[in-house]
């Protein structure tokens, strides 16, 4: 992509760290790139030549730092060099970590310095290349054996003392703190959230767990497995959690059958992991992480809008991550209640006001409609805007054109979804104190799992819910997972 600068900083400054820590005589340095992806940190990638020192020539290098908003969960730079550090140590494969700098005199916040590694860790483009699929399942296990080596770093640590131990419980109190402080109450994940505290597995000695580790964030160059990225949500924890986290529905890309990352079966993953540790996956064990992870993904996402909406970030990209949310809810449902999937409804019917008055028939809108203007504008960005746009901002497009169509989806939908929730809650407690937060608190404490009917009708109010919700976000995932109009 094209160089973006970075905030205004001193270049030279940065070359005089360089040769300061590296016993250069001088080091020069190319404009910074700004890299893809990153959604919480910023990866500047540059060419810097080190006149004499211990890194005597060009090397391509990449610069890690904060974004200007951020998750309260991520360590910092300075941490997150430390963990790197370690990983390499013990040969899991990850960019050679180099320098460190607290000092923010140098571009005005923290960063660690790395090698930059060869290839690509674009999920879409790993889980879609016909090149590749004689390679993933062989990938999936080395990514298992990378995994199996991280774990021999267990605790205690000092030089990873910084570092937090957490378990289930302690991830079920963080997830119940976030959805005690988001506006919106969130039913399916109350629900779920309840099944993790019913069913914790029994608890292993901790290891240190990469907690993202997953498709997107290892580097494939050709079928060559270069290195495993972003570790800045490292921490201590149950061995089986990153298993988890990387059979994640969320992380299978274009390849939703295949539970591994989108690249492989389970069983090629759990092979490469057993080789490495000589321990055996318990299967319940496994499908309790990835319900946890689930769970999780959808909290992040939520956090990420929160970017947006609370912290004021002005980027598309972050704030419609909290749109996927609903996503994890779908899967969270087709884990936990296999059962339930409903049979396919009608759409709802043409929009009534509150009190009964046709809207159309009223007409007090100019025609054409916002959601028909919408769509003409999506298709006018993406069949003739798109092929004009320089390649490093097609996925800005093709970001504006999905917020396009949510907002098209939405206007037409109108209040109906609210309506049709807010009667079936009315029936569901047939007392007039019907609530979504009342049923997302009732689901929290487990309050419908004495009468099987009970539960068995607030499960049926989850489905379809999370379809109403998903039908104006996501509609391609609902027919993805086999739910057609």
């Amino acid at each position: 992509m094209a160089a973006t600068p970075l905030p205004p900083f001193d270049r030279g400054a940065l070359g005089g760290f360089l040769a300061a820590h590296s016993g250069a005589d001088q080091v020069q340095i190319s404009e910074p790139a700004l890299l893809a992806g990153g959604a919480i940190k910023e990866n500047w990638g540059f060419t810097a030549d080190f006149i004499g020192g211990r890194l005597a020539g060009e090397q391509d290098l990449v610069l890690r730092t904060d974004a200007p908003t951020g998750i309260a969960a991520s360590l910092s730079r300075i941490e997150e060099f430390a963990v790197l550090r370690a990983a390499c140590a013990v040969g899991v494969s990850v960019p050679q970590p180099l320098f460190t700098c607290a000092d923010a005199t140098i571009i005005g916040k923290p960063f660690f310095v790395m090698r930059r590694l060869r290839g690509t860790a674009q999920g879409r483009l790993i889980t879609t290349d016909p090149a590749l699929e004689p390679a993933l399942p062989g990938i999936a296990y080395r990514l298992g054996k990378q995994l199996a080596r991280l774990q021999q770093i267990r605790p205690p640590r000092p030089d990873l003392a910084f570092l937090p131990k957490i378990g289930p419980d302690e991830h079920i109190a963080q997830f119940r703190a976030y959805l005690d402080r988001h506006p919106n109450p969130r039913p399916v994940l109350e629900w779920a959230i309840r099944w993790l505290e019913t069913h914790l597995p029994e608890p292993l000695p901790p290891v240190l767990c990469h907690r993202d580790f997953r498709t997107g964030n290892y580097m494939l160059d050709g079928a060559e497995l270069t290195g495993i990225l972003d570790w800045e949500f490292a921490g201590w924890g149950d061995p089986d959690e990153d298993l988890g986290w990387f059979c994640c529905k969320g992380w299978r890309f274009a390849r939703l059958d295949r539970a591994a990352g989108g690249i492989a079966e389970r069983a090629a993953l759990y092979a490469g992991y057993e080789a490495g540790t000589g321990r055996r996956i318990d299967p319940a064990r496994a499908f309790f992480w990835e319900v946890l992870a689930n769970i999780r993904w959808a909290t992040i996402a939520l956090q990420q809008s929160d970017r947006f909406l609370v912290g004021g970030q002005r980027d598309l990209s972050t704030a419609i991550i909290g749109r996927r949310a609903g996503e994890c809810d779908l899967e969270l449902l087709m884990l936990l209640d296999p059962g339930g999937r409903p049979r396919p409804e009608p759409r709802l019917p043409a929009a009534e006001g509150k009190a009964g008055i046709d809207e159309e028939r009223i007409g007090l809108r100019d025609l054409p409609h916002g959601a028909e203007l919408l769509a003409l504008g999506r298709e006018l960005l993406l069949d003739r805007l798109l092929p004009l746009v320089p390649a490093e901002h097609e996925r800005d497009a093709h970001l504006l054109a999905t917020a396009m169509a949510i907002a098209a989806r939405e206007a037409a939908a109108g209040g109906r979804p609210a309506r049709e929730i807010a009667a079936r809650l009315n029936d569901f407690y047939a007392d007039g104190e019907a609530s979504l937060r009342l049923f997302a608190a009732d689901l929290r404490a487990g309050a419908f799992e004495a009468c099987e009917p009970r539960g068995r009708a607030a499960r049926a109010l989850l489905w379809r819910m999370t379809m109403l919700k998903l039908r104006e976000a996501n509609p391609g995932f609902l027919a993805a997972n086999g739910f057609g109009e």
